[in-house]
């Protein structure tokens, strides 16, 4: 079967409540790169339960991008929405950080499926709650709609993708620093690399089941790195850097 790979952390689920609560703390103070340290540890921890390891890499994505780390954070986003396909908050998170580097069209596609999600847990809601008027999930599903026709006006706008944000640099940034960024995002988010944490098996059901979330995480991850190849064709060439930053201007 699939499983978790252990990285000498141990097992007991204290361990990775007491690392992930060490992060929470560190997030509430700003230290953001303490922060992702810990729930790095917390999933390296041999966790078994794909909730709460989604949670965590929900978690994570929130500290990098707070970091300033916009492609980590996708990558992340894109781990917790394959783990728990109801995961709002980090579908939600993932779309606004598709919005930050101008990705208007994968935008849409999370928003489009966060709104799925809504309305599903909205409908259950329902059903486990006669006294439930269902407000909140209403709410929030009109919100995202709103939210829908803006990106999906920003769209049609074909404006040009914020290389510089996905490679984590500046425009006053160098040549030497541009092909730095490239080669440790283009390491980090190699395809081959997204599913790491994961061993895989082809064993019963439940390989089955593991077997579509690789599937999944692979697919952005494939995604994600040919974004950051974009971004260094473009920047790592005079004519063409100079080309980008006039149009984005």
């Amino acid at each position: 079967m699939y499983r978790w790979i252990s990285y000498g952390l141990g097992a007991h689920p204290a361990n990775f409540i007491k690392i992930r609560k060490a992060g929470n703390e560190n997030f509430k103070l700003g230290k953001y790169t303490e922060a992702v340290e810990n729930y790095t540890a917390a999933l390296s921890s041999n966790i078994k339960s794909c909730p709460f390891a989604a949670i965590c890499f929900g978690n994570r994505a929130t500290a990098h991008q707070a970091s300033g780390q916009i492609a980590d954070a996708i990558a992340d986003c894109s781990m917790a929405m394959a783990l728990d396909r109801n995961y709002a908050k980090a579908i939600s998170r993932r779309a606004t950080l598709h919005e930050m580097v101008r990705d208007y069209e994968q935008a849409a596609c999370d928003i489009r499926r966060l709104i799925s999600v809504l309305g599903s847990q909205s409908n259950e809601k329902a059903k486990n709650s006669e006294s439930s008027n269902g407000s909140t999930g209403g709410k929030e599903s009109r919100q995202a709609q709103q939210r829908l026709l803006i990106v999906e006006y920003q769209a049609k706008m074909r404006t040009p993708l914020d290389f510089y944000l996905i490679l984590g640099i500046k425009p006053a940034d160098t040549a030497a620093d541009i092909k730095k960024a490239y080669h440790k995002a283009a390491l980090r988010h190699h395809p081959d690399k997204a599913g790491q944490l994961l061993a895989i098996s082809e064993v019963g059901d439940e390989g089955i089941f593991w077997k579509e979330i690789f599937q999944e995480v692979h697919k952005d991850a494939d995604r994600l790195f040919k974004m950051i190849g974009e971004a260094y064709v473009i920047l790592s060439d005079p004519t063409k850097h100079a080309d980008y930053d006039m149009e984005v201007d």
